[in-house]
């Protein structure tokens, strides 16, 4: 598909330390800017998105063109990006076919790199297309959520094609410490430390789904009767992250306060 069969290749670092993610980060903005095609793929919240976000901002320090697709479902979300990576490229007037060409022509000259963010479909024509960015053309990381046996399953089949990077999660040590200093800055009432291991086992090493719940502890109707009702509050960062939908769903038990909005 890319140009490389990888298919026994797995680039991973263990721990996710801020060391490990910082190397982790290194090892794939140089593959990236060298063309390698890549696929970052881990689940929802544990801040692939974040990370492409300072890898583009890289890019864009040391003048290599990059571009985000904050959603790719096919072809056209490839090709916008591509025009955004090389936004003085003169494409009016020129057909869906024709720009595509244009686009090649000129990241052939100056070589960038593609961020494919939310990766859903991979279609004919997307890997088409992609396979005429290879060799050295344009550095392409295509990043996936894996959260479910289907979604796990439709990456065992794109794998085959290139080399896969697991997103590293964050340890629960310091997911801990940033719950506590989170907490501490935006003055939130203080948790004992069976509220606070609870919070940091739901997030299962997602720095993301982290801070959506630090969001949510600010909201008020997590302390209903003076008490924090966690169960809720786990459960409507989990929809938040999933479905980015933010505020208090409140799935309390029978006979509790609910509100909804």
């Amino acid at each position: 598909m890319f140009g490389q069969n990888l298919a026994t290749s797995e680039l991973t670092v263990r721990g996710g330390q801020p060391k490990y993610l910082a190397a982790f980060r290194t090892e794939l903005t140089s593959r990236l800017r060298s063309g390698s095609h890549l696929i970052l793929h881990g689940p929802r919240g544990s801040g692939k998105s974040t990370l492409l976000a300072s890898m583009r901002d890289y890019y864009h320090l040391h003048s290599i063109p990059c571009a985000i697709a904050p959603q790719t479902l096919g072809l056209p979300d490839v090709v916008t990006a591509l025009s955004q990576a090389y936004p003085k490229t003169d494409l009016e007037s020129l057909g869906r076919r024709a720009i595509g060409v244009r686009l090649r022509i000129i990241a052939d000259r100056v070589p960038g790199v593609l961020l494919l963010d939310h990766t859903r479909e991979l279609t004919t024509a997307m890997i088409g297309f992609l396979r005429r960015l290879r060799g050295g053309i344009v550095g392409v990381l295509l990043v996936v959520d894996i959260d479910s046996d289907f979604e796990r399953e439709r990456l065992r089949a794109w794998r085959r094609h290139a080399l896969c990077a697991r997103m590293p999660l964050m340890p629960n040590s310091r997911l801990r410490r940033l719950l506590q200093s989170s907490c501490s800055v935006r003055a939130l009432p203080a948790m004992d430390a069976a509220l606070t291991r609870q919070i940091v086992q739901a997030a299962r090493g997602r720095v993301g789904w982290l801070r959506e719940c630090v969001h949510h502890l600010e909201i008020p109707e997590y302390w209903r009767g003076g008490r924090l009702h966690v169960g809720a509050l786990c459960a409507d960062s989990e929809i938040a992250i999933r479905e980015g939908r933010r505020g208090p769903r409140m799935r309390l038990r029978r006979g509790s306060p609910r509100t909804d909005r």
